[in-house]
């Protein structure tokens, strides 16, 4: 599934008479606007012309961006670059990266605001049909639907997306790889679009990823994953739960190598929130069953103390131990509905290391 949406950097755009879309793009020392030069007019206007504009979703209001400055106006490759100032961007903008060598048969996803729908976005898919690197444009074409409906020109019904901001997603992430210009031909048979890559602003852009270089890929996606883990394990700390406090210090005694701990902790909070709710489930609509359940349990607790929680040399002792404990809960666990094993052995066991009943420190 995929979170991080196009949509989020979507903008309308309004300049002496012309509407059309624009992308929200972060920069070396600041923040942008991405556009079409010819959504700003036929010569570039004065910044106090330029009305650009942000939905949070597609049916709320819209809230202004300040233009602070054109910064490029290119009418040969069709770019325009507007330094903005506006509330939250560094929050928004450093969630998604930009893209250069972009491959032919990539799906793409743009979203922008359609001349006759201006004032709600819609996102479209398609995939790239051709790149020319290097004069920086590409074309794309749409996958699933068409600009050509209810006997209206495609032309018309794509006017006012020219601007809009082209991703390729990879592992459920969006890169920025350029813009839409223009629909090829007046009726759009073909639904196809020329489009500019980010190629003409890179003077302004503090890195990119080469999307055809698939060790690239392959680096940036560990180290996305490494910063995720980061930022969720720094999130339950600010929490200040004494849960997710005693589970990480377990980790650190399991697993030794500091990535390996932050990954399984994590990975431990998302299994034990979603089976948290699997209990309440149980206990609710299965009280007899749930009850059972929690008397197996209570039989456990002092031998988990007793013959489990210790002080170990190594760390594999206490894999060794905590497999063994949960292979045991499991076993006494399979007298009750087969579907209910392997949530419940490891749900509880997860509990038993949050609330320090089950509980390894190291033996320095």
């Amino acid at each position: 599934m995929t979170y991080n949406l196009a949509e989020k950097y979507c903008v309308r755009i309004k300049s002496n008479g012309n509407t059309g879309s624009g992308v929200l793009l972060p920069g070396k020392e600041s923040f942008y606007v991405l556009t079409a030069a010819h959504c700003l007019g036929k010569n570039m206007p004065n910044v106090s012309d330029i009305v650009i504009e942000k939905q949070n979703d597609y049916t709320s209001e819209f809230r202004a961006i300040t233009c602070v400055e054109i910064k490029e106006f290119n009418t040969d490759h069709d770019f325009a670059l507007i330094e903005i100032d506006f509330d939250d961007e560094e929050r928004l903008l450093y969630q998604y990266k930009l893209g250069r060598g972009v491959l032919s048969e990539n799906e793409i996803k743009f979203c922008g605001y359609q001349g006759i729908s201006i004032n709600q976005y819609r996102p479209f898919t398609g995939k790239v049909l051709s790149v020319s690197d290097d004069i920086g444009c590409f074309k794309i074409t749409l996958v699933g639907e068409t600009f050509d409906q209810g006997g209206e020109d495609g032309h018309y019904l794509a006017k006012g997306l020219s601007g809009s901001g082209v991703f390729i997603y990879r592992h459920n992430s969006p890169f920025l790889i350029g813009i839409l210009n223009s629909v090829i031909t007046d009726k759009a048979w073909n639904d196809d679009i020329d489009c500019s890559s980010i190629k003409h602003i890179e003077e302004y852009i503090s890195e990119y990823v080469d999307l055809s270089d698939f060790e690239n890929l392959k680096q940036w996606n560990e180290n996305l994953e490494k910063e995720r883990t980061d930022r969720e394990i720094e999130a339950f700390k600010k929490e200040n739960s004494d849960f997710f406090e005693k589970l990480y210090r377990k980790n650190n005694v399991l697993y030794p190598e500091i990535a390996k701990a932050n990954s399984i902790t994590v990975k431990q909070i998302r299994k034990f929130l979603a089976m948290k709710d699997n209990i309440r489930t149980i206990e609710n609509d299965y009280p007899i069953l749930y009850s059972n359940f929690k008397n197996i349990v209570k039989r456990f607790v002092d031998q988990v103390e007793d013959d489990y929680s210790r002080s170990v040399t190594e760390s594999n002792e206490a894999i060794d131990l905590k497999m063994e404990l949960q292979n045991q809960l499991k076993s006494q666990l399979e007298a009750l509905p087969s579907f209910t094993n392997l949530d419940l052995s490891e749900f509880q066991v997860i509990e038993w290391l949050g609330i320090c009943t089950l509980n390894f420190v190291k033996n320095d």
